[in-house]
């Protein structure tokens, strides 16, 4: 629990923080949030992750701190894992851990496996943003401008600009009080979402043309090929919010965005999301992967077409069984 977390981060000096492979705004920003708690408390801390921040998140104060050296040194006494709910997902920075390392896991994902010496897990937080904020006041640490930016940032995005059904009354709380620190919405919003370039734009394009909705109606599903990226020059972390696209059909009960990793040949990065009280953490769960009841991910081998062949065929089964 989070007295536990506060206890951890007390007893040791330095750390390693670390999130999900390919970071979007939640893990980024908590991160770097934490960054600046341990900071506060005289400790030292480096964060490295597997994959680089997306360049649309270049702006956030303190990103230059992100490492993606695998290979370096690192001097710690525990490891800090954001916003993460298996060890595993944090790809490569899971060998710089190693055996016999505290590790303290915040996160919020239904999915987590608890992998942490101490755990704190919250599936009802809207993101781990809300839990940092939640952490900065149970040690008594006052945020900052910037800070309060971070964390602002880190719910804005994991509850679709305040949209998603994991946004609750405490979570319109701290967003006022984050706002209260001298942040501009608009500014803030602009900033995350309207940073999009040409190329982007192409993408989008191509990607909506791949549109297809099942025979009943009820799942919607798009892909984005090695192809299309190469074709437009486009930033695949800037396809982030195109799943929506599928899941704002009329009728639709689960969307899903299939990925052809630009960095892994033969494997298919797969996002899930839902409404009408679908469960994709459960059909993500089936293929490896974890989440959230209405957004989740897995990564899957083999051809586009054949993940896709099979995945649809196992949602339309869960949807089934959830009919009967």
């Amino acid at each position: 629990m989070i007295q536990e977390v506060a206890a951890a981060i007390k007893k040791h000096k330095r750390f390693l923080i670390s999130a999900h492979v390919n970071p979007e705004g939640d893990s980024l920003c908590s991160q770097l949030a934490v960054k600046e708690l341990l900071a506060s408390l005289g400790k030292e801390a480096v964060i490295v992750n597997n994959d680089q921040p997306p360049d649309h998140y270049r702006f956030l104060p303190g990103i230059e701190a992100v490492s993606t050296d695998l290979k370096r040194r690192v001097d710690f006494d525990a490891a800090l894992i954001l916003d993460c709910p298996t060890l595993k997902r944090i790809g490569g920075v899971a060998r710089m851990i190693g055996k016999g390392r505290d590790i303290i896991n915040i996160d919020h994902h239904i999915s987590s496996e608890r992998f942490g010496t101490v755990n704190w897990v919250d599936a009802n937080a809207s993101s781990t943003g809300e839990m940092v904020y939640k952490l900065f006041k149970e040690m008594d640490i006052a945020l900052t401008k910037e800070v309060a930016l971070l964390l602002y940032i880190a719910i804005l995005t994991d509850t679709g600009s305040f949209n998603y059904d994991n946004t609750s009354a405490v979570t319109h709380e701290i967003a006022s009080d984050l706002l209260g620190y001298g942040l501009e919405p608009g500014t803030v919003s602009e900033s995350v979402y309207e940073r999009r370039t040409l190329t982007d734009i192409k993408l989008l394009g191509l990607v909506l043309s791949t549109l297809k909705v099942n025979s009943t109606g009820e799942i919607a599903y798009l892909e984005i090929t090695g192809k299309m990226l190469a074709d437009t020059g486009a930033d695949v972390a800037k396809s982030e919010g195109f799943i929506n696209y599928a899941r704002s059909i009329d009728g639709i009960k689960v969307a899903i965005l299939f990925k052809e990793d630009p960095q892994s040949a033969g494997k298919i990065n797969v996002s899930f999301r839902s409404k009408a009280g679908a469960d994709v953490n459960k059909i993500a769960s089936f293929f490896g992967g974890g989440g959230h009841i209405k957004a989740s991910g897995c990564v899957l081998e083999g051809s586009i077409g054949d993940v896709e062949a099979r995945v649809i065929a196992r949602v339309e089964e869960e949807l089934k069984e959830d009919q009967v």
